[in-house]
Parts: C-alpha cells; structure tokens; sequence
C-alpha cells in the first residue's frame, strides 16, 4: 500500500487525509482545530494532524506529504510581516528612474497596513563588489531590517549585483530574496514589489519549513515534503524557504487540483463553500486558469490560480433589520461560535425564541439566533435553509436533520411574520445571487458557455448544489468533497514556471530557460522521464514563460495511480472530440479530422483543440503558406494564428507574427527527429 498525505490548513480546522495510489482511496483522516495561536502558529497543527495520519497508516507506508499554507495571505492580511531592507541599484544615466521603481514605492498589504521597510539605493555604475555589498546590508540591519530584498535594472541579463547582495545577507544572517530569483521579466518595480513582498514573509517561512521538517521526522516518516503553490503545483521545502510568496492562495488551489484530478471535467467552475467564504475558481479545457497576484493595489510577478471570493458560505447568519429579512453574512455561524439549527432535532426547538446578536464587538446587532430554552444560542444559517428547501442530498457531507431546519426556520418565521419556508427561500436567494454573479462574471472573462459546477468544501451539498439549481447549471459533487483541498495536496505534482524577457528572443534562448526549468523541478523532486513542459510566447513584451510539471521520483513515474494512456485510451478521448483516429507525437497524441486539430497529452487530456493543421518537420514555405491560410483579416489588420511545436515531452508556443526562420527555430528545440508544428486557432 503506497501512502499519499495530503494537509489543508483552513481557517476554522486543518484537516488531513491518507491517499492509497493503489486503491485510488482516502483511507485514513484527520481534522483539528487550526492552530492559530500555537507557539509554531499553524504548522504546529499541520504536524498534529500528519502525526495522526501515521498512527493510522503507519509511517513507512508513507511516501509523499504535501501541505496548502495559509501563511502567506495572512502575513499580508494580518500586516505581520518582517521588515525589509530594500536595495535598489542602478546605473548612470537612468538613477533617478531606478530609485523610483525600486525604493520608492509605499507596498500597501490592506487598507490597514504597508509594508515595513528600510531602504537604500546604489549606484553601481563605477562597480560594485563584495565589500561594498556588506557594508550595504550592515547598515541595513543596523536599521531594523530582518530580511533583505534587492533589485536592480536589467538584472534578468545580469543578476551577479542582486547575488553580492544576497550572499552578504546570509553571511550577516538574514534571509534574502533577488528579484531575479522571482522572476525574469524586465519590469523593475514589478520586481522590486515582488521582491520586498517576499522577503517580507521569509522568516516565518524559514521557520514554519523547519518546524514541519522536524515533526514529519519526530514521527518516523521519511517520505519527501512538499508544500502546496498557488499555481496548482508544489514545491519542495527548500522552494518554500526561498520564494514562499509561491503558495499565496495554495489552499484555494488544493481544492482546484482535487476537484480536476478527482473528476472528469473539461469547462467548469470550481465553486469551493466553506464555512464562512466561498471561492470560485474557473478550469477551461480541463486546466485551472491562472493570473497574476495582485497585493492590495499592487501587481506581482508571482502567479496563482485566478480565485475569486465571496463573503457567503455554509455557515453564514441570517441578519434582520425592523422585523424583516436584511441579508446574509458575512459572519458565520464558526466566528460566532454557534452550532448549525440543521445539526440538532426538531424537539430542541420548542419554546424557542428569537435574539439578535453582534458575533463581533464591531458588529451591527442583527444577526437572527435563536435561543433555546436551556439558555443555548444556535445559528440559522444558509446550509439549515438548504435543507428547509430539500436541496441537501442523502450522503452529502452537509446532510443533517431537515425536521430541525424546518423548526427553526418556524421560530424566526413568526418572528419576522413570514412562513418559515419563505425566510429561508430569501436567505438562500440571496446567497446564491451573490455566488452567482460572481461565476457569471468569471465565465463571461474566460469565455465558459455551459460550464459544468463542480461543488466542493464542507457547504457543497447545501450551497453550493443551491447555486447551480439557480443557475441551471450540472453540479458534480465529488467524493469526499468536503476535504478536496487535502486530496488535491495529496495528489499534487512538482511544478516550476520561469519567465524571462528577451531583447530578441531565440531558440538558444528558449532552450536554455527550458533546461533551467527542467532542472529545478527534478531538483525539487519530479521524476525527469514524468515532466511535461509547456513553453508560451508574448512577442509583444518579448516574453518568454517556460512551465514544468512532473510526479515526485516514485515507482510510478506518473500521477499517482495513474498510468499514461494507451494507444486505445487516447483513442476513445480522441473519439469524445469528435475524431475518429489518434497518432502518437513524441509523449503526447493528435488527432486530426478535415480542418481541425487536437493534441492531447500523455494522460489523454485535451491541451489544444483548434482549427488548423499539423505539419510534420516542416520548412520555412510550408509554415509560411500555413500561417497565411489561417490568417484573419479585417480591413488593414491582420490577426495571426497560434503555432505550438510538439517534440519529445514539450509543448512550444511559437510566435506567428513573423514566420521567417521558424524551420530553424522548430528543429533548434527539436528532441526527436519529427517534430510536429500545429498551426491554427481556437
């Protein structure tokens, strides 16, 4: 039995689930209260929970832990963040620009709170060297910094500036970040943001690193941790250490992962309820959709799924005003401390009377309990009305005592002067309108027609089934929905993305970010035969994002459990499509049907489907003639196709705009003897 653990660190439990790869089952969890104000904060409760899950499996059955982290957002939410000696350097005659994108800018965390910093700018024009990189981050420290970020002009061409400074930082014992190390685009206060933001957040990541590596050791397992990013990949903790930015919002991303590696959905969104948010997250052609993150006003170099959150949930209150339904939220039942109406009987309710509280001190007095006899606050909340509603289903982790819910609902009927159906049929309208507009919104920006809703999290069966009622949409409650975030950690991949800008992008360009890549994330623990790599292009900005994904080094060599396809696997995907045939193309496979094209990858998962066609090593001509075939026009302007090459395990994105040399640049990053060019458009 090969032991996958998974750990979701949420705001009210953190819960953790054994995944056997051989059985394609959770057989082991646990959940504990999150553990907030522990000594180790959350990764005290992180190590609990692992510690349990090997009591229970045994830990030499264990040979993969992965764990979400809420650290990161709430460093920014919380402003708990170090403070930051930032360095800027520059050279005549652009100082002052430089000073100002580097230095400069107040980084806002929230409304409440800015980043903490120290500053100092350096003109490195007449050189810099070791000495001077020293004395820098001496007075630095002497200053108050705890960490130290650096970011210098064109340091993506040259970060050797950037490294003096981070290696004197280590030598004085303070954490470093380069903006370099982030990211490789030109932009110099983008960096500088990203930078700052991370270093910021780099002592309690060393530290939270260190008190999981010692707890998952103290119980005997000596499996490879990993800790969940943002993008939908993971790192490992020596990647944690260094860019803990990465994992901003690698709960949400957890709960995506599950959701697509546990169920076959192509477009959909993942609509996760929780107890007192929601978040809502778009997957399109089976893959999550990805986007900058921002920090309160600021763009970052860092990506993470495209999340978007609602304040409603499973557990959020029903709020009255002048003896009339108000709203919904955004406190819940969990902040209050009250238990859910639909999780007791029916009888608990007789002589029970109806209380308006403040669940906070800051707090308006209009949230709608009820007060049973024994002196005992309970919660009406959007998973209770769910049930008076016959939205809950049996087996749904949210399934409770209707009976109950009705009675309740009864109790704060007569209060606001409404059958007890109707206060309920208002709360969960008026809940469900505020998700809906949200995936209304989300569908619309990434172009979903008829997505399918997939519910997760513990409200799943009551919200979340209640939003896709009102929508009209299919609803996929996977198995086990209520803990996705810690399948989706158990089952998460390696992942590492660089991307560069280039004054001239070319083949030898791209072929070195590949193999830095490829390189980081078999050093981070992906099995190298496993790696998928995904190369895009932005000729615009002279962009160039490289993606590598892969399974930890384990016996499988692939997803856990998960074999590539076969030749008649790939086949009954193709046929699905509409294609009666596949052939291979190095690791992946495509089929081609008249004028439309489709790559599916090694697990037969679609990545491209186009309207275009496939030419094997073909020359300069044949691309030329392909690129104008499928080439829009409208009036004097001229819309190009997309070009990916296919060889070996890669997948490249080529630059259309200007077709000449393209023979050179596909056999240049050609790992076989026939790479395959598709050219075409969605």
């Amino acid at each position: 039995m090969a032991i996958r653990v998974g750990v979701d660190v949420g705001g009210t439990f953190t819960k953790a689930i054994a995944f056997d790869t051989e059985r394609q089952a959770v057989v082991a969890e646990a959940v504990i209260p999150t553990s907030h104000d522990h000594v180790d904060g959350a990764a005290a409760g992180v190590v609990d929970a692992i510690g349990r899950i090997a009591q229970d499996v045994g830990a030499e059955r264990i040979e993969l832990v992965t764990h979400s982290t809420t650290q990161a957002v709430n460093a920014f939410l919380e402003g708990d963040g170090a403070v930051v000696g930032l360095v800027g350097m520059g050279r005549r005659p652009d100082l002052r620009k430089a000073r100002r994108r580097t230095i400069a800018p107040r980084v806002e965390l929230n409304v409440d709170h800015a980043l903490a910093t120290v500053t100092e700018f350096v003109d490195v024009t007449d050189g810099f060297d070791e000495r001077a990189a020293d004395a820098v981050v001496a007075r630095l420290r002497a200053a108050g910094a705890e960490a130290i970020a650096v970011a210098e002009a064109f340091a993506p061409d040259d970060p050797t500036n950037e490294r003096l400074v981070a290696d004197a930082a280590r030598r004085a014992g303070l954490p470093a970040t380069t903006s370099s190390e982030l990211s490789g685009l030109y932009g110099l206060e983008l960096r500088s943001v990203s930078a700052a933001l991370n270093a910021s957040i780099l002592p309690i990541a060393l530290h939270t690193a260190e008190v999981v590596r010692h707890g998952v050791a103290a119980v005997g397992i000596t499996a490879p941790v990993l800790v969940m990013r943002g993008d939908g990949g993971a790192t490992d903790l020596d990647g944690f250490r260094s860019a803990p930015t990465r994992t901003l919002y690698s709960g949400p991303s957890a709960s995506v992962a599950g959701a697509i590696r546990t169920t076959a959905v192509d477009d959909a969104v993942v609509v996760e309820v929780g107890g007192t948010s929601t978040n809502v997250a778009a997957v399109k052609g089976g893959q999550p959709l990805l986007a900058y993150v921002r920090v309160a006003s600021h763009a970052t170099a860092i990506r993470a799924l495209d999340v978007r959150v609602v304040g409603v949930a499973g557990g959020s209150l029903l709020r009255a005003r002048r003896g009339k339904v108000h709203g919904v939220g955004p406190r819940s039942a969990h902040i209050a401390g009250l238990p859910y109406a639909c999780y007791l009987t029916a009888e608990r309710f007789d002589g029970a009377a109806v209380e308006l509280i403040a669940p906070r001190a800051q707090d308006l007095a209009d949230h709608l309990v009820l007060c049973l006899v024994d002196g005992r606050r309970v919660a009406l909340t959007n998973t209770c009305a769910a049930h008076v509603l016959g939205v809950v289903e049996a087996g749904d982790y949210a399934a409770g005592d209707a009976d109950a819910a009705r009675a309740a609902f009864a109790v704060a009927g007569a209060y606001l002067r409404l059958p007890g159906d109707e206060v309920a049929r208002r709360m969960l309208q008026a809940s469900t309108q505020a998700v809906a507009d949200v995936i209304h919104a989300v569908a619309r920006e990434h172009h979903l027609r008829t997505p399918v809703l997939v519910a997760v999290g513990g409200g799943a069966g009551g919200l979340g089934r209640a939003v896709a009622r009102a929508m009209g949409l299919a609803v996929v409650v996977p198995d086990r929905a209520e803990v996705i975030s810690a399948v989706g950690d158990a089952l998460s991949l390696v992942r590492a993305e660089r991307e560069r800008t280039f004054a001239r992008i070319t083949p030898t360009d791209v072929r070195d970010l590949i193999a830095d890549v490829e390189d980081e994330a078999v050093r981070a623990g992906a099995f190298e035969a496993s790696l998928d790599i995904r190369v895009t292009q932005n000729a615009q900005r002279g962009a160039v994002r490289v993606t590598a994904t892969g399974a930890v080094a384990l016996a499988s060599g692939a997803l856990p459990g998960r074999a590539p396809a076969t030749a008649e696997e790939a086949g009954r995907a193709a046929h699905r499509r509409g294609f009666a045939t596949v052939a291979p193309a190095g690791s992946h496979w495509v089929a081609v049907d008249g004028g439309r094209v489709a790559m599916l990858d090694r697990y037969a998962d679609v990545v491209i489907d186009v309207t275009g066609e496939a030419l094997v090593a073909p020359n300069d001509d044949q691309i030329a003639d392909a690129v104008r075939r499928h080439t829009r026009r409208s009036g004097p302007v001229a819309s190009p196709p997309s070009a990916w090459v296919v060889t070996g395990r890669r997948l490249v994105e080529l630059d259309t705009t200007d077709a000449a040399g393209h023979a050179a640049h596909v056999a240049a990053l050609a790992v076989d003897d026939r790479p395959l060019l598709i050219i075409g458009r969605s």
